[in-house]
């Protein structure tokens, strides 16, 4: 059985939202401990930019996404 694949914007809002849900469960484990809620707010953009930089890292560099490879990462035909 064939599988169709998931196209790029598809995968692109995948990881915004796997980004968000990361970003997400770090306000509320903060906040349950009790850390300062300008603490929190000074963290969340530092915390954003380290996904976006390990999104880089791992998938495609021009759109700061994990789940697309980058182009350089593919078989050569």
């Amino acid at each position: 059985m064939a599988r169709k694949p998931i196209n790029r914007s598809r995968r692109q809002i995948g990881d915004q939202t796997t980004k968000g849900g990361l970003i997400g469960l770090m306000i509320y484990g903060l906040n349950a401990q009790n850390v300062d809620p300008m603490l929190i707010s000074l963290l969340v953009p530092i915390a954003s930019s380290v996904l976006a930089w390990a999104s880089t890292k791992v998938g495609d560099p021009n759109l700061a996404c994990l789940f697309i490879p980058d182009d350089k990462d593919k078989p050569k035909s």
